[in-house]
């Protein structure tokens, strides 16, 4: 309580009323005080208390305020608001108590509306306007002031959110240089190309293993010159070329991967391989469905389910299916197989495994056996001894 000071309850120069509440009961700390059933006022410079009986006001300058904390109400209690406050200034008028051991008080809302003045009051701390105003209030001393908001949690608060300012700051200028990095790219690709074609014409001097080597060098980052769509004025002619990119970046790795690779896949290694020339998924989705008729060396291919793959334009399905066969025939009389096993057997991705399963199933040459141990699949032996 030795916060506050006895004060008139009329406004000075520039001071203007936020918000007020009826029914308030003042603590010292967790002490229960002999002020109650007053009524509040918050300005945009202080707290103003007041009861009937008296002729007089107590007053608390905002300034001294370092946290807010709310107290839900219980059954025989009502909400509260805690003050953390720091030391009031030497100059400080005479309060109700000299000095108090108590470092915060409490504001008791027997009427309700803590929420709605502890917003206010929050408002009215954050826009300091008592430092913009000259007025008669005592204030705080500029070493206490100096002191709570380094030392207090106002401070703290204030340091994170100048952090933040800094932080965000710091991620634009990353984002400007990324910015720059990828036009610099671009500016790379086309430097390389020239020094290679500057060794191939100093052949004499620099062997040929030298000038692979060193383009390799250059280029094992991704692709050489990627496709982009400014280059191209068309979305069609953009897709075509970068249909035969893909085609061209992929075939070797489709063909490892037994001639069929998913086209989520696809999009990831793509993207990888061209470094900072990403892809949107519908580009990537465009330039595959013109692999067929671009007659390219990888086309696409949807199963019945919808899953979409890339797979080789030579793919032998007779030759998929023996291979799926052969699984099941091996494993007849182990239980089935489960679209796990045979992903583990051939190598898949196990949503390929599954598809191929199905596949035999819809050509007659499988049968499925849904249980409680999942889904499995047999030979079957029906369709063979017909």
């Amino acid at each position: 309580m030795d916060r506050w000071y006895w004060c008139d309850a009329s406004l000075v120069s520039g001071e203007k009323v936020e918000t007020s509440a009826n029914g308030i009961r003042l603590y010292d700390g967790d002490k229960k005080t002999g002020y109650d059933d007053g009524h509040l006022v918050l300005t945009n410079q202080r707290m103003l208390w007041r009861h009937e009986s008296k002729s007089t006001s107590l007053g608390l300058h905002l300034s001294l305020i370092v946290l807010i904390e709310e107290e839900a109400g219980g059954f025989t209690s009502s909400p509260k608001l805690v003050l953390h406050l720091s030391q009031p200034p030497h100059t400080q008028s005479a309060g109700p108590v000299a000095s108090s051991p108590h470092s915060h008080i409490k504001l008791s809302f027997k009427h309700g509306g803590c929420s709605a003045f502890r917003q206010a009051l929050q408002k009215a701390i954050g826009e300091r306007q008592w430092e913009s105003v000259n007025t008669s209030i005592p204030l705080a001393s500029k070493g206490n002031q100096g002191r709570s908001a380094h030392t207090g949690i106002l401070g703290i608060e204030r340091a994170i959110q100048a952090k933040q300012k800094e932080t965000n700051q710091n991620i634009s200028r990353a984002f400007e240089d990324l910015k720059n990095l990828m036009g610099l790219a671009k500016d790379m690709v086309l430097l390389s190309r020239n020094i290679s074609n500057k060794i191939r014409e100093h052949s004499g001097e620099v062997s040929s293993d030298d000038t692979v080597q060193f383009r390799s060098y250059l280029l094992s980052l991704g692709i050489d010159d990627p496709v982009t769509r400014d280059t191209y004025g068309s979305a069609n002619e953009y897709h075509h070329h970068l249909a035969r990119e893909l085609a061209k970046a992929l075939e070797q790795s489709v063909e490892e991967a037994g001639g069929v690779m998913l086209l989520s896949e696809v999009y990831c290694r793509i993207n990888r391989a061209r470094g900072l020339e990403l892809l949107s998924p519908e580009d990537v989705l465009n330039a595959c469905q013109v692999m067929k008729k671009l007659a390219l060396p990888l086309i696409m291919h949807t199963f019945e389910s919808g899953v979409q793959v890339i797979q080789t334009a030579t793919l032998d399905q007779k030759k998929v299916m023996e291979a799926t066969m052969e699984v099941l025939n091996r494993h007849e009389m182990d239980g089935g197989v489960s679209a796990g096993d045979l992903a583990r057997e051939c190598g898949l991705p196990l949503l390929l495994a599954r598809e191929r399963l199905l596949q035999a199933e819809q050509c007659a040459e499988a049968v499925r056996d849904e249980s409680s141990e999942g889904l499995r699949f047999y030979p079957n032996l029906f369709f063979s001894r017909a």
